[in-house]
């Protein structure tokens, strides 16, 4: 079997590899290259190639970018909590939103930005976790990426949505997520650096009975000092310090 084939063989549909992944199997740059130019690879931007014929998916960007590359970058948020299947709404669209957490300061290549992935990244720079990140691995279609944790997760859609509409979207993904760790949730709380989420997310967690509330030890989580007006015109909440949405008789929402 000729090393192209070998090569090939290895390669998932969808998937894209860096000069890095080549070198690794013993393939030298200008072959590579070379490769691109007789149409056995296609060349997609500076060192970074596809299968001629294959449509190319967002999985393999965030591989090679986590794998090859050693970006610090994850799928998060809403994306994550959706593969992790605790969504109740999971996106339809034929281009869906891919929520990706970077490291403050992270350059992304741009020919992740120059190429069509059939979806769209949104791209948020954080350091709401001020120590190692909680990550898990998935697989898809053969292509294996790191995600955030349903836990870690929760945390990042709060600090993405804009909360002074409301609770409700929050209250609908954190419905669907009634196991999570205790010992995870409670050191990704205490590692947190945005005192409105922490504050939010134990208000809800609270409010909605989640099994997780109980077994959380709030002396070892800081909430900051000071009121955080979130929802203008809502209840004040004493405990956490946040206005939150005014409920009807009914128990719920109202703006």
């Amino acid at each position: 079997m000729s090393k192209i084939n070998r090569i090939l063989g290895e390669w998932q549909p969808g998937d894209v590899h860096t000069l890095k992944w080549f070198a690794s199997r013993g393939v030298q740059q200008r072959t590579a290259y070379g490769y691109s130019e007789t149409g056995a690879l296609k060349k997609i931007g500076a060192g970074v190639f596809a299968r001629p014929l294959d449509k190319l998916s967002w999985l393999g960007a965030v591989r090679a970018l986590q794998k090859e590359l050693k970006i610090s970058i994850h799928v998060g948020a809403k994306t994550a909590l959706e593969l992790h299947g605790s969504a109740h709404n999971l996106q339809a669209s034929t281009e869906p939103q891919i929520d990706l957490i970077l490291a403050p300061k992270t350059g992304i290549p741009t020919w992740v930005k120059n190429n069509d992935w059939d979806a769209h990244f949104l791209f948020r720079r954080s350091n709401l976790i001020s120590a190692k990140q909680d990550l898990v691995q998935t697989t898809s279609h053969g292509i294996s990426i790191a995600i955030a944790s349903r836990e870690q997760a929760i945390l990042e859609l709060l600090d993405t949505l804009e909360l002074s509409n409301g609770f409700e979207t929050a209250e609908n993904y954190l419905s669907g997520l009634l196991n999570l760790r205790p010992k995870a949730m409670q050191a990704l709380l205490e590692k947190c650096t945005s005192v409105k989420v922490k504050r939010v997310f134990l208000f809800l967690a609270e409010s909605m009975e989640l099994p997780i509330f109980k077994k959380l030890d709030l002396t070892r989580i800081d909430l900051g000092k000071g009121k955080r007006v979130l929802v203008k015109g809502g209840d004040f909440n004493s405990k956490y310090q946040i206005t939150v949405p005014k409920k009807d008789r009914e128990g719920k929402s109202v703006f």
